[in-house]
């Protein structure tokens, strides 16, 4: 991670940056966030679906939660743009931190909170864009993680795991979950531990991903029925994965790519204009804050944003960025 991410981090955590800063900053939330409530989130979605054929997976804002109350203000948040979602003909599909659903206080709790979602999503069909995503948090998380997805599989509710290609283990983790797991989001990762457990720079875990990537678009891999997911905003990397795709038969709207709302519209258009499956990753909420400060830390060039909002949101319009 680099020192400019670590510094992004830290002022994402930091609640007096917070106070003050953040008030300033609500167009900076408009770029990166769907909506406030579920009902914002979805319309958001609708118009995704209906102006630009993109998908969306509604994520409720916040993370590593302890307080019972605001658990549960997550979980009604989310069956709200579950029951929402289906009842507008979209994609029944939300992304969820096992940390916001109860994983801190229980693993009971966070598994009780897992089936109601699941459950909530079955209601409205079994296909494999219909389910809830776990979200992959730091790797203290990892096992937990997925003996939640197993447990979910088990029950046969719909559910999807995120795992991550910078880790040395990944590739074993997906294995075990062909024939198994209805769909898998691969993203590259953050929360490095070190050269005894990640693939070290940028060039290695680009390359650890363009394998499971192959493992994911593989003759056993589409016998099984898997749905795989490709999150990632790197253009180069994602032109080889639809070659790949391509080239072992998958028709495109039996994988799907996956970009963050907000962060590169030009390369989304693209991907759609080619008629690849795209997704966006749509978080919803009033805790934007830390997600959105995030998206600064990710790209340099979000600060541009940020900046030109804070100095002149009193004599110009707050600049629009397609989603």
């Amino acid at each position: 991670m680099s020192l400019w991410q670590q510094a992004m981090i830290r002022l994402a955590r930091s609640e007096r940056t917070k106070r003050t800063v953040a008030p300033l900053a609500a167009p900076l939330a408009r770029r990166f966030v769907g909506g406030e409530s579920a009902a914002a989130a979805v319309a958001t979605a609708r118009s995704l679906r209906d102006e630009h054929g993109v998908t969306a997976s509604l994520f409720y804002l916040g993370e590593y939660v302890s307080d019972s109350a605001v658990i549960e203000e997550t979980i009604i948040a989310t069956l709200a743009a579950i029951e929402l979602l289906g009842s507008e003909g979209l994609d029944v599909n939300v992304s969820v931190d096992p940390t916001a659903i109860g994983h801190l206080a229980s693993d009971e709790l966070c598994a009780q909170n897992a089936q109601r979602l699941a459950r909530a999503a079955a209601a409205y069909g079994a296909g494999n864009t219909n389910s809830i995503v776990l979200d992959m948090e730091d790797v203290s998380l990892l096992e937990p993680t997925l003996r939640l997805h197993e447990q979910l599989l088990a029950l046969g509710l719909p559910a999807a795991v995120t795992l991550q290609a910078r880790l040395l283990r990944t590739e074993t983790d997906l294995r075990t979950l062909l024939g198994k797991a209805r769909a898998v989001r691969l993203v590259k990762g953050a929360f490095p531990l070190g050269p005894d457990h990640d693939f070290q720079g940028r060039a290695a875990i680009t390359a650890n991903y363009l394998r499971l990537a192959a493992i994911m678009l593989s003759a056993d891999a589409k016998n099984s029925g898997l749905y795989p997911v490709f999150a990632t905003h790197d253009d180069q990397l994602a032109d080889r994965i639809a070659i790949l795709a391509r080239a072992n038969g998958w028709k495109p709207d039996k994988y799907e790519f996956e970009m963050l709302y907000g962060v590169r519209p030009d390369w989304q258009r693209q991907l759609r204009t080619r008629g690849l499956s795209l997704r966006l990753y749509l978080p919803f909420g009033t805790d934007w804050w830390p997600y959105a400060i995030r998206r600064v830390g990710e790209n340099p060039r979000n600060l541009l944003l940020l900046s030109r909002t804070l100095l002149h949101r009193r004599t110009a319009p707050p600049p629009q960025l397609a989603p």
